[in-house]
């Protein structure tokens, strides 16, 4: 039950929680004092105690694994941590004390089931937030935890322990889990990183399926095997998709959509996602009004890729989004004319209403389906400025794709860059001739905007860093 290596720890407060009444909070806060005295008393004879005994075993007191080499992120309640070669999740009570850690696990356990009186209309970290009080008032004086304990505890008593609670990690951009196998997160510093001592199990699958069910729309079924929601968790937004069977194993993938910002193209650079050479060019293409599509499998980057991108965009452009699911920031926030719009029925319509609202640039999210690829055409051919994604390996399979769509013109004179994972790796332009590899090659203007931009630490920054640069750029060309 629960985390490998805390079995003991459950075994005794699942058989101690019956026995609170009659032993007050102390079976969790003085778990030692308290069971010895009670093995006292039973020597005396007291049945109650003899009882308690046969019940409930001794408090564990030895910790799991709590050794680690390096800190990935800290959580507040609990550490993604390598030690080795190998990723473990320690919660904070972990590395503190065994008597802690009961305290923890305990406490925890009395608060489920406890909500405020209006829980229907909070939110998940809200709920959280009220039982950290509650918790606080149990603890009175007594300084038997510290503020990241009561977290854990607090969270503990959730559905988003241990899992879900990742993605309040401000470098965690995404959770991945398949039944029976480690969860993995994708970190913006360590990259693809598994969990060894955190399995999709059953109990665990059902946590989740739970607070996708708490939806409105996020009933599955063998009709409806596989939705996705948002909700949010502490800072974070999350984006959370869910399979059942017959479409996949139990599997679900959460989207940290709140870790884009910090994502800057200055930050891919660093990283080496993309070079300053090939981000240079990317955004000339954005002003000198070529397409852009943005190519690769699932999860390689190419929405934070896509992101980045607009961030370099000028103040005085008019700049509409249209996703199915909403994906990239929004940049109004920080001074641009961007209108977002999430919309799930056909992109086509839509980009037929936005000709007469004289946009600068269009981005349509991800184009996957032949409706969606004529949306694409009709945005380029009306002299917008188009970025958008789409799923490819490689040339050859997304020309295929697009010819069985029969849309393979809409390609002509588009710049695609094509990803790996988390690196963008070649710039392609399709003609009369097919594939023709293009080198780089950005002007001095545009090199000098990214390296302004450098040392950039979200896209807020960029943008007010590059402000009165776009204007002077656009009058060159």
């Amino acid at each position: 039950m629960g985390l490998k290596g805390e079995e003991p720890y459950h075994r005794f407060v699942n058989a101690a929680i019956g026995w609170v009444e009659e032993f007050s909070f102390d079976l969790f806060l003085k778990p030692y004092e308290t069971y010895d005295h009670a093995r006292l008393l039973a020597a005396l004879g007291s049945k109650k105690h003899i009882d308690f005994l046969k019940e409930v075993p001794y408090p564990p007191l030895e910790l799991p694994m709590a050794q680690f080499d390096d800190i990935i992120e800290d959580l507040g309640c609990a550490l993604l941590a390598k030690k080795g070669k190998r990723t473990y999740f320690l919660p904070k009570s972990w590395i503190a004390d065994p008597k802690s850690m009961i305290s923890v696990i305990g406490l925890s356990r009395l608060m489920e089931g406890v909500y405020p009186d209006d829980s229907l209309e909070i939110d998940l970290w809200e709920i959280v937030s009220f039982r950290r009080r509650k918790i606080r008032k149990i603890l009175g004086s007594n300084k038997v935890l510290n503020e990241d304990l009561i977290l854990e505890a607090a969270v503990r008593s959730t559905k988003a322990w241990p899992i879900l609670i990742l993605a309040i990690g401000k470098d965690i951009t995404e959770i991945y889990g398949i039944g029976g196998s480690p969860v993995y997160v994708d970190h913006i510093e360590a990259g693809r990183v598994e969990i060894s001592n955190l399995v999709l199990g059953e109990r665990e699958f059902e946590k989740i399926r739970t607070i996708v069910e708490l939806n409105p729309y996020g009933s599955l079924n063998l009709n409806q095997p596989t939705v996705k929601v948002e909700f949010n968790l502490k800072d974070s937004k999350v984006r959370l998709g869910v399979d059942i069977p017959p479409v996949s194993k139990p599997s679900f993938d959460a989207r940290n959509l709140s870790a884009l910002p910090r994502l800057p193209m200055s930050r891919l650079i660093s990283l080496g996602t993309i070079s300053e050479g090939l981000a240079a060019r990317l955004i000339e293409a954005m002003y000198e009004r070529q397409p852009i599509l943005i190519v690769g499998r699932t999860g390689v980057g190419k929405t934070t890729l896509a992101n980045s991108l607009l961030a370099y965009s000028s103040r005085e452009w008019r700049i509409v989004s249209i996703e199915e699911v909403r994906e990239i920031e929004d940049f109004s926030h920080y001074g641009l004319k961007h209108h977002p719009y999430v919309f799930p029925g056909e992109r086509e319509s839509m980009v037929t209403t936005f000709l007469h609202r004289n946009p600068d640039l269009v981005f349509l999210g991800e184009i996957l389906t032949e409706e969606h690829a004529r949306a694409f055409a009709l945005a380029k051919e009306s002299g917008f400025r188009v970025i958008a994604t789409t799923h490819a390996r490689d040339p050859s399979s997304l020309e295929r794709k697009w010819l069985r769509w029969g849309m393979e013109d809409a390609l002509m004179g588009c710049l695609m860059v094509f990803m790996e994972f988390r690196s963008a790796e070649k710039l392609y332009k399709y003609g009369e001739r097919g594939w023709e590899k293009v080198d780089p090659n950005p002007s001095e203007r545009f090199l000098r905007m990214i390296r302004s931009t450098m040392g950039s630490k979200t896209n807020e920054e960029v943008i007010e860093r590059i402000e009165g640069v776009t204007s002077w750029i656009e009058s060159k060309l």
